[in-house]
């Protein structure tokens, strides 16, 4: 028998009072998330079906970038919170952001379909990553054990690098559509979704006094990708641009990232 069958067998095997539960209403609960990517590549090269997919995709150099550096989260604050119209000058230098620049910022090919993440899935598209016990409960936000197994490592790793929204408990579509990009079904176009978030970012963000800035702050290495690559373009080196000034951190209110779950994000 197939690891495949394995996964699909095991899947079916789930109780009616298992069911049952998920029929109950369920309560969104806050509490702390991990939204900086990861720093290592441990969690990813223990995955080989994200590795394979990563790479045929284009995508797995982006997540070694990712690995060699370091976040820097009063850089990310005030680079999302200076941000207009692609434009923002920090510390003296002017920065652009575009699909473009963080396509050779990332190494990410700038192609595939455009999706909005606010689009919905038709159920008949999600259905195939669903285990069979969980199809009638489907609704569009659905918790994360409905998804077959084969499926949840690679899952919790776009999670990590693609949406980073620092919780793991849920599925929306365009959880659902980075997967079907990945496992060649439908071609998504990753670095406008990266760019539309970062966008939704700032418009949250820029309405916020500092200490609630840091709560709503995601995508930490990839704003840090386009800052070093745009940097080295230039001749300036990370160490000096970032003594300045400008850069020295606000006390943080909380050790940790807090932030509710849900779309907004």
């Amino acid at each position: 028998m197939s690891e495949t069958e394995t996964y699909e067998q095991s899947d079916d095997q789930v109780s009616a009072s298992e069911i049952e539960v998920q029929r109950r209403p369920q309560k969104v609960k806050g509490g702390h998330h991990r939204r900086a990517e990861p720093t290592s590549l441990t969690e990813l090269q223990a995955c080989p079906m994200a590795v394979s997919c990563f790479q045929y995709m284009s995508c797995y150099e982006f997540c070694e970038r990712i690995s060699r550096i370091q976040h820097h989260r009063e850089l990310d604050r005030l680079f999302v919170l200076h941000l207009h119209d692609g434009h923002v000058n920090l510390a003296g230098v002017d920065f652009i952001l575009t699909p473009e620049v963080i396509s050779q910022a990332t190494g990410i090919p700038n192609v595939g379909e455009v999706w909005n993440k606010r689009k919905v899935l038709d159920t008949v598209q999600i259905e195939p990553f669903i285990r069979p016990a969980f199809l009638r409960l489907l609704t569009g936000v659905f918790p994360f054990r409905f998804l077959k197994r084969e499926y949840a490592p690679m899952m919790r790793l776009i999670m990590r690098y693609f949406t980073c929204e620092g919780r793991f408990s849920q599925i929306y579509s365009y959880h659902i559509r980075i997967l079907m990009h990945f496992t060649r079904v439908r071609m998504m176009n990753i670095l406008v979704f990266f760019y539309q978030n970062i966008e939704r970012m700032v418009s949250i963000m820029q309405r916020k006094c500092p200490a609630q800035q840091y709560r709503s702050l995601y995508h930490y290495g990839l704003i840090q990708l386009v800052v070093l690559h745009q940097l080295a373009q230039r001749g300036i080196s990370w160490e000096e641009f970032i003594s300045r000034e400008i850069f020295t951190p606000l006390p943080l209110p909380h050790p940790e990232v807090v932030h509710e779950e849900g779309m907004n994000i």
